[in-house]
């Protein structure tokens, strides 16, 4: 390729470039799907960016021979830079990869202000360039991580507003699809998000994810058995580990313990020959035994961790990764703990590489909280709680958030450290208000009533900033459902007082 200026680097699995990221960092990633047996393409770009090796302002141009719509449309899930189907001629990859750069050069400064956590500043810097032109052979990508990062600063209408004008000149663009599905469900309309869900099932690009997302949903609307039925849709093979501990915890919920146990038993054969996905379902199965310990009586805990240790054994068997370590390590010490054996906890927690929490998955972060709870440091508890619950904001796939979010929730409920968050995160959220940002205010008032149900007050806040933003729906409440939810509630004069003159704020509102 005639290009100048590019030191060009190969791998020939995840795993090596996985190693390669530890020590540098990559501007442009060109990734197969298939690479083997182990995980595909898509995978590694999910696994390596959540885990902070893949930089916000990388690249990624896709290439595959696999043209079947199910595949083209979980790359298309990723919204990388460039697809190219094979066979491609090096022009076209030459073009394409110019293109790239061209965009790249032109937003550079954006694309540092991501990599330093800044999207504010990065939003700011395009609205700049806007204001003083793009090239028009820049305007679709420019338009596209414009969207995106309005997303991520909470512009949710300004963002709703690109992906609508996108669709109304084509409706089948993938990426705007998904971007106003996601601004749906940000902004809390969840009955709009799943009637647009509901219409992408029937494509043979979305149908997989638009019944992962259906499924998520239906979670946190406490619809098990829905989940169930949305995730019977997907076949099984193409159930990703989000996905499946999801339909686990859905099983756990109806007391389907041995459903569940089975589900991962069945995912682990199945990749039996893939040892990165192998050890993937292995350390799931010893986790879902290890929480299954934590809630039976002492008397009959023992299988559950024999099982769990000598599962936690296999999948940390002859590993150099600091991030399995310190999953081995912390799922060994959370079975002490449930034990009482606390002096083995302890000793488990030695390793160097324990504390290193920069990539570690919110699940684990949790686990690492009930340990150090154990050993009386309720303090870190408190802390690992909060760092997987900012973790899990920052993740894309939509069943991995709301699976977390149920073990962050279950896992502060246990240690008691819930109520402490709640009024921490109702603080953010009268601040929001204070500053006009109802939608982000909402998710604050809506996630505290959510970690502490019995406080009238924060139920109040959700209620009056719903009011206040002229919304009758957010997640799981409507208007009528909160205010009755309110209602049954223990009330002070001064909440019923509050209480009463919201609900006739409400009725003027809807006359």
């Amino acid at each position: 390729m005639s290009i100048a200026n590019l030191e060009v680097s190969s791998f020939a699995t995840g795993v090596e470039l996985k190693a390669a990221l530890k020590k540098q960092n990559f501007e442009l990633l060109l990734m197969d799907y298939h690479l083997g047996e182990g995980k595909n393409g898509v995978e590694w770009v999910h696994n390596l960016r959540e885990a902070g090796f893949i930089r916000p302002s990388t690249g990624i141009i896709f290439l595959t021979s696999d043209r079947s719509p199910q595949i083209i449309g979980r790359i298309m899930d990723l919204q990388p830079d460039v697809l190219l189907i094979k066979p491609y001629t090096i022009a076209t990859l030459t073009r394409q990869v110019n293109h790239y750069l061209t965009y790249r050069d032109f937003i550079k400064n954006a694309l540092h202000s991501l990599d330093n956590k800044q999207p504010d500043r990065a939003v700011n810097i395009i609205r700049a360039k806007i204001k003083e032109g793009i090239p028009p052979r820049l305007v679709g990508d420019i338009r596209k991580l414009y969207a995106r990062l309005l997303v991520e600063c909470g512009e949710i209408r300004r963002a709703l507003s690109i992906y609508e004008d996108v669709l109304t000149r084509s409706e089948k663009v993938l990426w705007a699809q998904w971007g106003k599905i996601k601004c749906q469900y940000a902004s809390g309309q969840w009955p709009d998000c799943k009637n647009h869900l509901s219409d992408l099932v029937n494509s043979s690009l979305a149908r997989d994810k638009a019944f992962e997302w259906l499924a998520s949903i239906s979670f946190e609307q406490s619809a098990f058995e829905d989940v169930e039925k949305y995730l019977n849709e997907i076949n099984f093979s193409e159930l990703s580990l989000p996905a499946a501990k999801l339909k686990t915890i859905a099983f756990q919920k109806q007391d389907k313990v041995i459903e569940a146990i089975d589900l991962l038993q069945k995912k682990r054969a199945m990749h039996r020959s893939a040892k990165d996905r192998f050890v993937d379902f292995t350390f799931e199965l010893a986790e879902f035994y290890l929480l299954l310990a934590e809630e039976s009586p002492e008397t009959n805990r023992t299988e559950s961790l024999s099982q769990a240790r000598k599962l936690v054994g296999i999948a940390g068997r002859s590993q150099g990764d600091p991030q399995i370590l310190q999953k081995r390590d912390y799922l060994l010490a959370f079975g002490a703990v449930i034990e009482n054996d606390l002096e083995k906890a302890a000793h488990l927690l030695e390793g160097d590489h324990i504390d290193n929490y920069l990539r570690t998955e919110p699940s684990i972060l949790v686990i690492a909280a009930k340990v150090h709870h154990g050993l009386g440091d309720e303090r870190k508890a408190g802390e690992l709680l909060l760092m997987a619950k900012q973790k899990n904001a920052e993740l894309q796939v939509i069943s991995e958030q709301v699976m977390n979010d149920e073990l962050i929730f279950s896992g502060g409920e246990r240690l008691g450290l819930n109520h402490e968050q709640a009024v921490a995160i109702n603080q953010t959220g009268t601040q929001l208000f204070i500053e006009g940002s109802f939608t982000s205010a909402m998710k604050h008032f809506y996630d505290a009533f959510h970690l502490s149900e019995e406080t009238p007050a924060f139920g109040l806040n959700l209620l009056q900033c719903m009011i206040e933003a002229d919304t009758g729906v957010y997640r799981k409440f409507n208007l009528k459902q909160l205010i009755d939810k309110i209602s049954t509630m223990k009330l002070n004069e001064t909440n019923k007082a509050r209480l009463e003159q919201l609900i006739l704020s409400s009725q003027e509102q809807s006359i």
